[in-house]
């Protein structure tokens, strides 16, 4: 069963309830809700989709784009020059990816990918000649 998010106006109180998809149709009226001990909320429609937008997990630090801490500022030269501009490196040598877009860009750059990979992750572009198939 879903949760829902409400927001009560009175005390700007964040109230998670537990509905159907046939309960939310029929207790959600003009995105306004009577709670249980008769509080009425507002169910945010904006403040869902920014929910949605922000990843938790990044910035993201990555060991296995990264490289000694003497190579640090040739990597940093090198991932520029390849079109991935300001890539952020720990004093260890670690990848910092501020975004899915950056940590994207740098792998492909690479010739990188993400085997458990989404959508918009890394991806391999060719397939090596010597794989052979068995049917």
């Amino acid at each position: 069963m879903p949760m829902y998010e409400f927001t009560v106006p009175a005390d700007n109180e964040v109230v998670e309830v537990f509905l159907s998809m046939a309960e939310f149709e029929k207790r959600v009226i003009d995105g306004k809700i009577t709670l249980d001990d008769g509080r009425e909320a507002v169910y945010e429609w904006q403040q869902h989709n920014k929910m949605r937008s922000v990843p938790a997990n990044y910035p993201m630090v990555c060991d296995f784009v990264g490289v000694h801490p003497s190579q640090i500022k040739d990597h940093m030269e090198h991932l520029r020059a390849m079109g991935c501009g300001q890539v952020n490196h720990t004093k260890d040598g670690q990848v910092i990816f501020e975004d899915k877009t950056q940590r994207r860009k740098v792998c492909e750059a690479l010739g990188l990918f993400d085997r458990n990979g989404g959508y918009s992750d890394p991806a391999p572009k060719h397939r090596t000649a010597n794989v052979r198939r068995y049917r």
